[in-house]
């Protein structure tokens, strides 16, 4: 037994106290983010940072007051990170978050709902069931369409094939939970643009059907997927007697931002019977606005759909979905329990664990909700048309200097470019001297064997000056380093 007593201020109590500690506990927090120190991440090394948080001692002998820790925290860790919200901090889909967002979290965390089954988390469940009613509707499913808050884009990705392969084992008769793969699963094939994320081949690894299973589909110079490539895929998988039970559609690829042909897509995928999946982690968040949704069209037509929360709805990590168009389909994957998911509850009652490939899960729909009530659709959109006009701008501004090249018309909010005469050294070292002395984050990738840099747009604060002075440190950063050599 432990010498130390119970201590009531160290848990959250809905009392006035307890509320009263929690005020406590966040101003300290809020304190400590007072040391976040301008720019686009830290300027320490590796070994620095190691050297900074090897020093804090994780769980000493004797408590050390919060305020002490929040401080300790604010020095080294929150003044050290990456900074989203900075203009130079544009390499990847990792985005501001919503204030609405931030504040509820901390309401999420403080009320500690479990989102597996109805009595852990009863209101809580209605909220996540009433923001999948409103994405399918946005989506433009039918009523049965409905879906589960899943911890990413990738998670929601494996989620949605994992459901493909499930029902394609149904087809034959066989429980693919149950019994494992059939012999015919050597044959079955995933289908997915040469562009699409790495997910696909990660689901299609651990579902047991390997990487190779996965087929790649040729794409036009723009990113997006071709469709005649598409039938000569189909036809050559017919003629080796190859199955494709599913069809992947990107709306908005990592690097080009890339939307999928989705409803030739579709149209194939129910021609050959193939589950489709659109994975729209990118432009999912298209459905908000009236002036873009219409380039996610067919999209209605999917099986299943990613969205991701944390690209372009500005949430804090993590907050996704898998929507899917049937909601029985998520009854192939349900497997129920004597203690959870019984299957005897009281009528309306919905075990979310059903669903979800997770057993325990945070209340992840409730930022979400929170923070588009607040906002507002016409807002939310005035925010996505920023962005994109970010990325068209820079896209302009880049084509209009000598040397720079931009690879395509961006279509969301990332522009990939590269300079003429550019090695692929070179460009990276002016993406990893940058990033080392703490001067900008850059994207950098590789456009069919072409090397080149990135910048994602995510914060719609940022403003056209800032993103020539970005285009101008890129510049100079390339002059240093061929002067260097």
């Amino acid at each position: 037994m432990s010498d130390a007593s119970p201590v009531d201020s160290a848990f959250f109590r809905p009392s006035e106290a307890g509320r009263a500690d929690l005020a406590r506990s966040i101003d300290a927090v809020i304190t400590s983010l007072q040391a976040i120190p301008p720019g686009p991440r830290t300027k320490l090394l590796p070994h620095e940072l190691r050297s900074l948080v090897t020093a804090i001692h994780v769980c000493p002998e004797e408590s050390v007051p919060f305020d002490e820790v929040a401080a300790t925290f604010g020095e080294v860790i929150w003044a050290n990170g990456v900074i989203p919200t900075d203009p130079a901090c544009c390499a990847h889909l990792h985005p501001p978050t919503l204030l609405a967002s931030v504040a509820t979290d901390v309401a999420v965390s403080a009320t500690n709902q479990s989102m597996d089954s109805w009595d852990q988390a009863p209101v809580a469940t209605e909220v996540e069931l009433h923001l999948c009613d409103f994405l399918a509707k946005k989506l433009g499913f039918a009523s049965t369409g409905s879906g589960v808050m899943t911890s990413g884009g990738t998670a929601s990705n494996v989620l949605g094939i994992t459901l493909a392969r499930a029902k394609a084992a149904h087809g034959i008769g066989v429980d693919v939970g149950a019994d494992g793969l059939p012999a015919e699963a050597k044959t079955w094939r995933i289908l997915s643009s040469n562009q699409a994320h790495f997910s696909v081949q990660r689901a299609a690894a651990q579902l047991g059907l390997g990487r190779s299973a996965v087929v790649s589909v040729p794409t036009h110079e723009d990113g997006t997927m071709d469709l005649q490539g598409l039938d000569e895929v189909l036809a050559n998988l017919k003629s080796q007697g190859l199955l494709p039970i599913a069809i992947v559609g990107t709306a908005g690829t990592t690097d080009l931002g890339a939307i999928d042909p989705l409803r030739g897509i579709a149209e194939r995928a129910q021609a050959v019977g193939a589950w489709f999946h659109v994975d729209a982690a990118v432009a999912g968040s298209f459905i908000m606005s009236e002036s873009l949704a219409p380039a996610l069209d067919g999209i209605s037509l999917a099986d299943s759909v990613t969205i991701d929360f944390h690209k372009l709805w500005w949430q804090p990590m993590n907050a996704s979905a898998l929507m899917v168009g049937d909601v029985a389909c998520f009854d192939l994957l349900r497997v129920k329990s004597k203690y959870l998911d019984r299957g005897d509850e009281l009528e309306g009652m919905v075990n979310l664990v059903g669903r979800s490939l997770d057993t325990s899960r945070r209340f992840d729909a409730a930022k979400v909700v929170a923070s588009l009530r607040s906002l507002g659709r016409k807002q939310f959109a005035a925010y996505l048309d920023q962005v994109l006009h970010l990325a068209t701008f820079a896209a302009a501004e880049l084509s209009r200097r000598p040397g720079w090249r931009v690879i395509t018309t961006p279509r969301a909010a990332m522009v990939v470019f590269t300079e003429v005469s550019a090695t692929a050294d070179e460009l990276r070292q002016v993406q990893q001297q940058l990033l080392a002395r703490g001067e900008m984050v850059l994207g950098r990738t590789e456009i069919k064997g072409e090397p080149c840099l990135k910048f994602t747009f995510m914060n719609p604060l940022v403003n056209e000056d800032d993103v020539v002075r970005l285009i101008d440190l890129v510049t100079e950063e390339l002059e240093a380093v061929r002067a260097a050599s």
